[in-house]
């Protein structure tokens, strides 16, 4: 009963974490959210393994003890800045799901774990296809977008950053902030699933539907991750040939669909004008520490649409490193695996990573999500030296 019950749990947490998008999908209250009350479950669960004396491995303790050290650092720098507290809030808040990873840590024991994991991401992704095919439809049937923006509207909070679905164009592209997962999605029935029909009508279906969010960070960002695994960690005749073969694709794709999916001009310029903003505002000390938690730029004064311009501005150089020994700690599991396919996880971070240089998810719990489901994986791997695949 007690197992069944922490598996129900733990199913919970990570598919609403997979599909939930900023967590408002599921609002319960105006200030609560099923996303908050599992929080509260899985940081209640984490603290009772504590107590019990189970163990964490080193680099996730190294990667928590980092970030409370530099939370409490920029939230006083913030505060000395003239930061409001609800503002500096707003900026803590969706960093605290990095202690997903000692909640990770205690729940993987195995690595049948580890495949319930992949197999809830390849679950999730197709539900995600199925969203999108059905708003597609929807606009080919009724030939009127509206019929969409009107379902969809009231899903929509009144706050830019928790809003669910950004409407491209008036052709029925529509972003889902979940959408990130279809690449996850894509990445994970690519590398673990055994080669049939099924797996191949389900990266068909994933591709077409991240072409239907109509947006270009995730085309992009999926795109090189594997160019970087073709070319980097699996150099070989094949993967050059994949590679051109990949970005005609893609090029093609882009060109197909780049006058359907609205004016980016905009979004482009507000972006050019975040990054003027904050090299403006760099000094001898903000460039080594930031200028502090809530506090932004005039264009964007809470969260900006660049993650590392943000981290940058906020942080400093000290809140990139960080960032950057999550990357390093990844990587070095990777390369002491004894699983040969762990590769797979590792792509999942170098996805999250470049995407984070056009959208905002490397510090949001979607992007973390991935990130500590990755890490922890791939760490907890070096435990199974009698396996030597994820793949079944």
């Amino acid at each position: 009963m007690k197992k069944s019950l922490l598996k129900i749990i733990f199913t919970l947490v990570f598919l609403e974490l997979f599909l939930g998008g900023t967590g408002r999908l599921t609002e319960l209250t105006a200030f609560l959210t099923l996303r908050m009350c599992l929080f509260i479950v899985y940081m209640v669960l984490s603290i009772i393994y504590l107590i019990k004396k189970h163990t964490i491995p080193k680099e996730i303790v190294f990667i928590i003890a980092f970030f409370c050290f530099i939370m409490t650092f920029d939230s006083l720098i913030g505060y000395a800045n003239g930061a409001s507290s609800s503002v500096i809030f707003e900026d803590v808040k969706p960093l605290l799901n990095v202690f997903l990873l000692c909640y990770l840590s205690f729940s993987i024991t195995k690595i049948e774990d580890i495949r319930y994991l992949i197999k809830l991401l390849k679950i999730s992704s197709i539900l995600l296809v199925v969203l999108h095919f059905v708003l597609f439809g929807l606009v080919l049937v009724f030939s009127d977008i509206g019929v969409i923006y009107s379902a969809l509207s009231a899903s929509n909070n009144e706050d830019s950053s928790n809003v669910m679905f950004f409407f491209k164009g008036d052709s029925g592209f529509v972003n889902y902030t979940g959408d990130l997962y279809l690449c996850v999605g894509f990445i994970v029935w690519e590398q673990y699933h055994k080669k049939s029909l099924v797996k191949y009508l389900a990266l068909a279906s994933l591709a077409i539907a991240i072409v239907l969010t109509g947006t270009r960070g995730l085309i992009f960002a999926l795109a090189g991750v594997y160019i970087i695994k073709w070319l980097i960690l699996k150099l070989n005749y094949k993967s050059l040939i994949s590679l051109i073969l990949g970005a005609v694709f893609i090029v093609g794709v882009y060109f197909q669909i780049k006058n359907n999916i609205g004016d980016k001009d905009n979004s482009d310029q507000t972006r050019y004008d975040t990054i003027g903003q904050v090299v403006d505002r760099i000094n001898p000390v903000s460039f080594f520490v930031g200028h502090g938690l809530g506090v932004g730029v005039p264009v964007r004064p809470v969260h900006m649409e660049i993650s590392y311009l943000e981290i940058f501005q906020k942080q400093g150089l000290i809140g990139l490193f960080w960032y950057f020994c999550i990357l390093l700690i990844a990587y070095l599991a990777y390369k002491h695996s004894f699983i040969e396919d762990s590769i797979g996880l590792y792509m999942c971070v170098i996805f999250i990573y470049l995407l984070s240089f056009t959208n905002p998810y490397i510090n949001h719990p979607l992007g973390i999500t991935v990130i500590a489901v990755s890490i922890v994986s791939l760490i907890k791997l070096r435990q199974f030296e009698d396996q030597k695949v994820l793949l079944q």
